[in-house]
């Protein structure tokens, strides 16, 4: 039986701490070509981050189990498809973690000056490893240090938009459809800016994750999750507006540090080391948040028979130690391919097609709950609501996925095919869970 070491104050923590990122520093600067349609996507993507939390949310009150998707998707359809959900979900995990690393010690040599490559990736193995052995400590050590962290990150990203609504110049905001979008279609532009701005919601699922080690979950995720994401899309609506209110969108053009360029409109000195202060407990924060979310979807694979045991192997702090480490070790390889100058550009790309996998994870989850819908809810009318919850949540993600669907497609088929070796060589094993 394992300890209930989680509270609400926790998760609500893993939540906002898995999804407010690095992104929180390159999305004004990403959506400038766009413009003030950009607030559009915007406004998608906020609505399709909660609809999916709310759907999250029932999904874990009825099954509060450690895994998260896997556990849905698997109820829903079987032990097969449990078994490449949890595969895919792991993978994406941990390897698109790398790039809060790589973000990180980008911001860093603004304070220290250039890096040699050794040096670089020495600092980004530190601090990996450093968060690594916090979580090994155990789920409740790192659910506190989670906690202090996102507090550390969250009050500057809450105090910033209020300095820079002092200087803010509404002059900055016009709207035109036309001008923006050319001769691309409307929709087109406004599905791409959703899916630019929906890497800022990425992790709206973590806090179901570790479902077992949280305390009374059936009432506390779905709480954690919806209050976590609604914060998440204040915070970050609110930066993008004020750092495009103080510098404006020709401006943010060029340049890839927007809150540094806002500070240093405001502030004449001083205003780099500051930015990149908070940049860099922004990315370990939510490096530690994936970790311990990472653990727990392999750990909960195993518990249902899908994965080797050796990712259910603990220590005396129950933290899936093996688990934990073979995460933080796959990893390497993303980093190494970051320092190599030619690589840099595929592994950003890599990254971004990550991301849309998640969204394909999401849309599954959304159609096993679909399936659970007329089980779970005999009264017509809240029958009714979840359903409509539900396909428009489909909806979203089919709108999001739109305009990258054939390369994500593909990198989703590549996954597929490396996980088959391990299902084939545990079929027996999956085999039985779902026949349990």
């Amino acid at each position: 039986m394992r300890k209930k070491g989680l509270g609400f104050l926790s998760l609500v923590s893993i939540v906002i701490g898995s999804q407010i990122g690095s992104g929180a520093f390159v999305l004004p600067s990403v959506l400038a070509p766009f413009k003030t349609i950009g607030l559009l996507g915007w406004g998608v993507s906020v609505s399709g981050a909660i609809a999916l939390a709310l759907i999250f949310a029932e999904l874990a009150s009825h099954l509060p189990k450690n895994g998260g998707p896997h556990v849905y998707v698997g109820e829903a359809f079987g032990s097969v498809a449990s078994f490449f959900t949890a595969w895919i979900y792991w993978i994406i995990s941990w390897s698109s973690s790398s790039v809060l690393l790589v973000t990180a010690l980008n911001y860093l040599k603004i304070i220290t000056g250039p890096l040699t490559t050794f040096e670089g990736l020495s600092i980004e193995l530190m601090i990996l490893f450093a968060v690594t052995y916090v979580n090994v400590v155990g789920v409740k050590f790192s659910g506190i240090i989670e906690t202090v962290l996102t507090f550390l990150k969250v009050i500057p990203l809450i105090v910033l938009p209020v300095i820079f609504f002092f200087f803010f110049d509404p002059s900055h905001f016009h709207f035109s459809i036309k001008t923006i979008a050319g001769d691309a279609d409307p929709l087109s532009v406004i599905s791409k800016t959703a899916l630019l701005t929906f890497w800022g919601f990425i992790g709206v699922e973590c806090a179901t994750t570790p479902a077992e080690s949280v305390k009374n979950p059936s009432k506390t995720i779905p709480r954690a999750i919806v209050i976590g994401t609604i914060c998440v899309a204040l915070i970050y609506i609110l930066n993008t507006i004020s750092v495009i209110g103080v510098v404006g969108f020709d401006e943010l053009l060029n340049t890839c540090a927007p809150y540094a360029m806002a500070m240093s409109k405001i502030f004449s000195h001083f205003s780099d080391v500051a930015i990149s202060v908070m940049a860099i407990i922004v990315c370990v924060g939510t490096l530690n948040a994936w970790t311990l979310t990472s653990s727990q979807i392999a750990y909960g694979a195993v518990s249902d028979g899908l994965f080797p045991k050796i990712f259910a192997k603990t220590n005396k702090a129950e933290a899936p130690v093996f688990s934990l480490w073979i995460s933080s070790i796959g990893m390497i390889p993303f980093l190494i391919l970051s320092e190599i100058n030619c690589m840099q550009h595929g592994l950003e790309r890599l990254i971004d097609l990550l991301v849309s996998i998640f969204i394909f994870v999401y849309l599954v989850c959304c159609i096993s709950f679909v399936k659970m819908i007329k089980k779970w809810y005999p009264n017509k009318g809240k029958r009714l609501r979840m359903m409509a919850l539900s396909q428009f949540a489909i909806l979203f993600c089919i709108f999001t996925l739109y305009q990258d669907l054939t390369a994500s497609f593909i990198v989703l088929c590549i996954f597929l095919i490396l996980g088959f070796p391990i299902f084939w060589k545990h079929r027996q094993n999956i085999r039985t869970w779902c026949d349990k």
